[in-house]
C-alpha cells in the first residue's frame, strides 16, 4: 500500500510540474510573405524576367490611400507587379510614381546589397537570354565559375536585372517534383554588414535562427562569383525563412571597401522583404527600444485596410523591411495583393 501510494504521489507531482510548465512562446515571425524590389520601369523589369527566366507578372495600379504613410512619401502612388516563384517564393516589383527617385546600384560586396538565387535547369540558356537583354555580368570572367553548394560542386554567375538588383544563377538537377520551367528553386542571399549585429536583429528580434562559423574564408572561386578582388574575406550566416521555408544566407566581406547601400523604400534599386509576424506592436516595441531606423510616416504603424496593419523598418545592413501582421481573412488583406 505505501509503495502504492508513493507511486500516486510521484505521479500527481508530475503532472502538476507539467501543466504548470509555460507554455513555449510562438515565434515572433509567421512567415515570409515576399522578397520586394522597387524598378525604374515596370514593364521593362517584367520583360527582363519573362524574357531571361520565363516569369510572368500581370502589372496593376495599386491604389491604397495608406501607401504614402507607408513609405514616408507623401503623394506617391505605386504600380506593381507580383511574380509567383518556384516554392511558393513570391517576388513583388514596385514602381512607385507622382515624385523624385533616385535609383542606385550597389557593388555585391556593400552590407545592404540584395539578390535572388534562382536554380536553373539550364544555365547556358539562361545566360544566353540574359546576355540578350544586354544584363551587366558580376562574375569576373563573364562566364560561370565552380563553386561548392550544399549538394556539392555546381556552377555558377551573378548577373543584374535592369534595375541593378543582383541574380545568382546556379546549375542544379532538381528535385522528382520540382516546378516546370528552367528555374525551378529559389532561395534569398543578402550582403551583411557585422554578423552579430545581422544575428541580434534577425534572431533576436525576428526569432528567425542564423547560424555560422565567425571564420573568414578566401575562397577564390566565391570571390570570383560576386566580382571581388582577390584577397577579400568573407563569412557567412544562413537559415530558414517560415512560411515558404525559404532559405536565407547573409554575407559578411572585410578588406574591400564597403559602403552601406540603403535607398529609400521608393527608390529604384531598393530591395525588401514583407515579413508577417505574430504580434506586430512587440515586435516593432523590441525593434524601437534597440534603436531601429523606423522608415513609416512619424514612426507609426500604418492601417493598411482589410485587417492588416504594417510598417517599413531599416535593418542592420541599409535593408528596408515591411513588418506586418494580418487579422483578417486571406484575400481581404495588403498580403493578398
Amino acid at each position: 500500500m505505501k509503495k502504492l501510494t508513493l507511486s500516486l504521489t510521484l505521479a500527481a507531482f508530475a503532472l502538476t510540474a507539467v501543466m504548470r510548465a509555460p507554455a513555449q512562446s510562438p515565434s515572433p515571425t509567421k512567415a515570409l510573405s515576399h522578397a520586394i524590389h522597387a524598378v525604374d520601369d515596370l514593364d521593362t523589369t517584367l520583360a527582363f524576367y519573362r524574357n531571361v527566366f520565363g516569369l510572368n507578372g500581370t502589372p496593376q495600379d495599386f491604389p491604397n490611400p495608406a501607401v504614402p504613410l507607408l513609405t514616408n512619401a507623401p503623394g506617391v502612388t505605386l504600380r506593381l507587379s507580383m511574380l509567383a516563384l518556384p516554392g511558393g517564393m513570391r517576388f513583388e516589383l514596385t514602381h512607385f510614381k507622382g515624385l523624385e527617385r533616385k535609383p542606385a546600384q550597389a557593388k555585391y560586396t556593400d552590407p545592404g546589397a540584395a539578390s535572388l538565387v534562382f536554380y536553373d535547369r539550364d544555365i547556358d540558356g539562361a545566360v544566353a537570354n540574359a546576355k540578350k537583354a544586354n544584363a551587366p555580368i558580376v562574375t569576373t570572367g563573364g562566364a560561370p565559375v565552380e563553386i561548392t553548394t550544399g549538394k556539392g560542386k555546381a556552377r555558377s554567375i551573378v548577373l543584374r536585372d535592369p534595375d541593378g538588383f543582383f541574380l545568382q544563377l546556379v546549375q542544379e538537377t532538381p528535385a522528382p517534383n520540382a516546378p516546370e520551367g528552367n528555374v525551378h528553386r529559389v532561395s534569398l542571399a543578402y550582403t551583411m554588414e557585422d554578423a552579430e549585429a545581422t544575428r541580434a536583429f534577425y534572431t533576436g528580434k525576428l526569432g528567425i535562427e542564423l547560424t555560422g562559423s565567425s571564420a573568414y574564408s578566401k575562397d577564390p572561386a566565391t570571390l570570383q562569383l560576386v566580382g571581388a578582388p582577390a584577397g577579400t574575406e568573407f563569412r557567412k550566416l544562413s537559415g530558414v525563412m517560415p512560411g515558404p521555408n525559404a532559405s536565407v544566407e547573409f554575407t559578411e566581406f572585410r578588406g574591400v571597401p564597403r559602403t552601406k547601400f540603403h535607398l529609400r523604400v521608393r527608390d529604384p534599386g531598393a530591395p525588401a522583404m514583407a515579413i508577417q509576424v505574430n504580434d506586430e506592436t512587440a515586435t516593432i516595441g523590441r525593434m524601437k527600444a534597440a534603436g531601429t531606423n523606423i522608415i513609416s510616416a512619424n514612426g507609426e504603424i500604418v492601417d493598411f485596410g482589410g485587417g492588416t496593419h504594417t510598417i517599413f523598418v531599416e535593418d542592420p545592413n541599409g535593408m528596408n523591411l515591411e513588418i506586418f501582421e494580418r487579422t483578417a481573412a486571406p484575400g481581404k488583406s495588403k498580403d493578398a495583393k
